[in-house]
């Protein structure tokens, strides 16, 4: 979109979407028709925070159950998922791709274009997916090893990956359905199917891990495997849906054929992401391979921490969500002003309530460590890095807001270099000095996290502030 097609008109000659309101509601100045773009910020984060808090209580679930098989168990799922989404950021391109595409059809009253990037959308992650799934399934037990953990934990944690791979393609397609009706406007059904989806995840943990109901025990295993049926069972469900009509977005002419323009604009915009997911993960993992150094508790009570502080990542989760989802409609009903708002709007209420939310966990960092394990130098390890991550959570609150706007403008490119300079060239190789040169303890090598999120904050308010974000045009 060039300048020229921003709008110049005095406001009151035509109601905006957003409003001037010192709110997160952003409500219009006169009553509007009920339509995705008239939602606001915290109509659309709410229900998102709402749903991935319900997400995150499953995996707390996860991880307090296989907690009680030992500091191994506790390290293999830890290591288990990271290795996972390694595998799968191949296939994050697609929801980011269809977030920002469908947003501005949505914004510009296009239901023709809009149901045709679903079906597009819905291709590209099964061809994806699939692809994934065979890629990785002969390489699990490699995988975990690379972290130069025990033995124990490569065999626990290539089980872990193994269950997850074979879910790969009802995760994929329940992404891409989520992120659609998040894009539309519509954050409640996406919450009211993940609470029933979640509900069942935790039954079949129970049910999996310790061998009830008659079923064999599977142990760390029986939790990803919980996960996968869980995500057959929600993408059943979504499709359900879609097809009766009972979606924000309906079923319209589309056809299933492939659509090279649209593909390529997902995958345009997309692959930026995916890069930034696999980068993200393989700075993990090289976070990971250093704190090896420092034995299987470090690494338990790094995962346990990260798992902690992900209660207070959700709010994050759901003003990024918010902001993408405005920052894309805005765009598409070509007014920039709004679009710069929402954002903005987005960043003050991650924030607040992310800030809010690290010093709870703070505060109950111990007894929430004792949930998962009872070994002392888990739990004392544990409480260190809730510290030391937890005091920072309003740097991780600006990654969040402002990445998720200039994702849904079409940005994804910058998210990706901000996250290659601050985990690798900020975080990694400092720490890398500190634990193989200087030989420091895990708490210091710990603090090379603050370094890396205060650039990484910088890198994106400066990006957002200067507007280039404006005037990308998305075909």
């Amino acid at each position: 979109m060039s300048p020229s097609d921003e709008r110049g008109s005095p406001d009151e000659e035509r109601p905006e979407i957003a409003s001037e309101l010192l709110d997160l509601r952003e409500k219009p100045p006169e009553p509007l028709a009920v339509a995705p773009q008239a939602l606001g910020v915290w109509e659309l984060a709410w229900p998102t925070i709402v749903a991935f808090g319900a997400q995150t209580m499953v995996r707390f679930a996860d991880f307090a159950m296989v907690g009680s098989l030992g500091p191994d168990a506790l390290a293999a799922v830890g290591l288990g998922g990271q290795v996972y989404w390694l595998v799968q950021s191949i296939a994050m391109l697609v929801p980011t791709g269809l977030a920002a595409v469908l947003a501005r059809a949505v914004g510009a009253g296009d239901a023709e274009r809009s149901d045709a990037v679903l079906r597009q959308s819905i291709l590209l992650a099964s061809a994806l997916a699939l692809a994934t799934t065979f890629a990785g399934l002969p390489f699990t037990d490699f995988s975990i090893a690379m972290y130069g953990v025990d033995e124990s934990v490569v065999a626990l944690g290539s089980d872990y990956v193994w269950w997850l791979l074979v879910g790969t393609l009802p995760f994929a397609l329940s992404f891409v359905f989520g992120a659609a009706i998040r894009s539309a406007g519509d954050a409640r059904t996406p919450l009211y199917l993940g609470i029933a989806t979640n509900l069942l995840n935790v039954l079949l943990n129970w049910v999996l891990i310790y061998g009830r109901l008659g079923f064999p025990a599977l142990g760390v295993g029986g939790a990803a495997l919980a996960s996968s049926l869980s995500m057959v069972f929600q993408t059943v469900l979504f499709w359900w849906m879609w097809r009766a009509h009972r979606l924000v977005l309906v079923p319209g002419n589309a056809g299933w054929r492939p659509d090279r323009r649209i593909l390529r604009s997902l995958v345009k915009i997309g692959y930026p992401a995916s890069i930034e997911q696999g980068l993200f993960q393989v700075g993990l993992l090289g976070f990971q391979r250093i704190m090896s150094l420092y034995g299987t508790a470090a690494i338990a009570a790094y995962n346990v921490g990260a798992q902690i502080l992900s209660f207070s990542f959700i709010p994050g989760i759901g003003f990024a969500t918010a902001a993408a989802t405005l920052v894309g409609q805005h765009l598409g009903a070509r007014d920039v002003n709004a679009a710069a708002r929402s954002g903005w709007r987005a960043t003050a209420g991650a924030v607040s309530s992310m800030t809010v939310a690290g010093l709870v966990v703070i505060f109950f960092a111990e007894p929430l460590a004792r949930i998962f394990t009872d070994d002392a130098e888990v739990v004392g390890l544990t409480v260190d890095f809730i510290r030391i991550l937890g005091a920072v959570q309003a740097l991780m609150a600006i990654e969040f807001a402002v990445g998720g706007a200039l994702r849904g403008a079409g940005d994804t490119f910058f998210p990706m270099v901000s996250v290659f300079i601050g985990l690798f060239l900020v975080r990694l190789i400092p720490a890398a000095l500190l634990a193989f040169v200087w030989e420091a303890g895990v708490q210091v090598v710990w603090l090379a996290l603050v370094m890396d999120y205060a650039v990484k904050a910088t890198l994106l308010i400066t990006r957002f502030r200067r507007g280039k974000w404006k005037t990308l045009e998305i075909a």
